[in-house]
């Protein structure tokens, strides 16, 4: 994987301390700028496809030539859809992701944030997603319990999400 960099110039302005304009994701996958929402869609599309990853762990957006660090609050990107394929041992989980993307599912990632929040790692295990509602019903119908775990059993493999108190 070839990882985008932070032009010098606005390494620069940042390690002399200067503001620059700053670009928001928030937890639920909204985009700001200095905290105005986006509202064109284009754009919220654009920085969606556009989302990457310096080597040092600094999100970007990165499109050719160009690459400027964003702010974000949760997880750089969302899976919008998820649906299963197969069965048993042979089956997958395919996502959607908020770049228009879609990739399996590494049953190994999946994991619960918060409590109560579904996330998995995407882009061959280098990027946190998190599940938006609906994706996550699709998965979770899948959610069993025993008396100390709750867990789920995707393709042939069982799961733990969470340990009971």
């Amino acid at each position: 994987m070839q990882y985008p960099e932070i032009p010098d110039e606005i390494k620069k302005l940042l390690a002399q301390g200067e503001k620059i304009d700053e670009i928001r994701l928030d937890a639920e996958g909204n985009w700001f700028h200095n905290g105005q929402p986006f509202t064109n869609q284009r754009i919220i599309d654009f920085f969606n496809k556009s989302i990457n990853i310096t080597k040092d762990g600094t999100y970007v957006i990165h499109y050719a030539q160009f690459t400027y660090p964003i702010v974000v609050e949760d997880a750089p990107l969302f899976i919008t859809g998820a649906r299963f394929k197969g069965f048993a041992h042979f089956e997958t989980v395919i996502l959607t992701l908020s770049t228009g993307q879609e990739e399996e599912l590494d049953v190994a990632t999946l994991h619960i944030r918060k409590g109560k929040e579904l996330y998995c790692y995407v882009r061959n295990n280098t990027m946190l997603a998190k599940f938006k509602r609906s994706a996550s019903f699709t998965i979770l119908e899948r959610l069993e319990e025993t008396d100390d775990i709750f867990y789920l059993t995707i393709a042939g493999r069982k799961i733990v999400l969470e340990e009971k108190l």
